[in-house]
């Protein structure tokens, strides 16, 4: 069953008119008709059931009725990515499988040896296609959330983000004695906010991670390796969903 995305308040039998590059998907694409039923989320907790009604093939429109509705409870693990902005397209990439994992926040970084210069001229339209992005790929994954995309922050700014989770984890190269594995040993049931920084190509600075350490935050080894750094947004969130139950049927 298709998912779309209606940012309103939804009621049982309630009408509401798909059009653009929604309905031409519907039309076009998966061949639904007058009959097809369509899984509608209001891109927060509450999904509804529909059924398409009608379809002007002319205008690209459909007509689709509201028959049932379900809200989820709160979605846990709740992750935030800090994500050190990468160069090229692997923001994207990150944004799609973090989407796809569960995560529920990503906020683009600035860090010390961060490569990428977005001009802000342009900052707007890209935050446009991440956003885009993560819609997409939560429609992909049939989530009924869709996680939020931050404003573009320096780091120190982004460390404001450790006073609101119950852990906070930044993966560095140089850390010898806390591997991940031994740092998410001793959570237990009520850690259900965790924070992630993960660095750019070169990784972070010794002065970042100090300053992140003493917000409270966490430095751990990933092991041996040396992961690029969509591999380690990856592979660490992938790690805490397992071991905070996000994963679980």
């Amino acid at each position: 069953m298709p998912r779309l995305f209606v940012f309103e308040k939804l009621a049982i039998g309630d009408e509401i008119v798909i059009a653009g590059e929604e309905a031409h998907h519907i039309i076009r694409v998966l061949r639904l008709g007058p009959g097809h039923s369509v899984s509608i989320s209001d891109g927060k907790s509450v999904e509804s059931l529909g059924v398409i009604s009608d379809i002007d093939i002319r205008d690209t429109k459909i007509k689709i009725r509201i028959l049932d509705q379900n809200k989820s409870k709160e979605t846990k693990p709740f992750i935030t990515l800090l994500q050190a902005l990468p160069k090229g397209e692997k923001f994207d990439w990150i944004i799609q499988k973090s989407t796809e994992l569960g995560v529920s926040k990503i906020i683009p970084v600035i860090t010390q040896r961060t490569i990428v210069n977005i001009l802000p001229s342009k900052l707007e339209r890209r935050m446009e296609r991440w956003n885009k992005i993560a819609i997409e790929a939560a429609k992909q994954s049939l989530r009924m959330d869709i996680p939020q995309i931050g404003e573009l922050s320096t780091f120190d700014a982004s460390l404001r983000e450790v006073e609101k989770h119950h852990l906070s984890i930044i993966p560095w190269e140089q850390e010898k004695e806390l591997s991940i594995r031994k740092a998410l040993k001793s959570i237990d049931g009520t850690v259900t906010k965790v924070a992630v920084f993960i660095g750019p190509e070169g990784g972070f600075s010794p002065e970042e991670v100090k300053k992140a350490k003493e917000m409270g935050a966490v430095s751990v080894s990933l092991g041996p390796r040396i992961l690029r750094t969509e591999t380690a947004a990856i592979a660490v969130c992938s790690i805490l969903m397992y071991e905070l139950g996000g994963m679980e049927g």
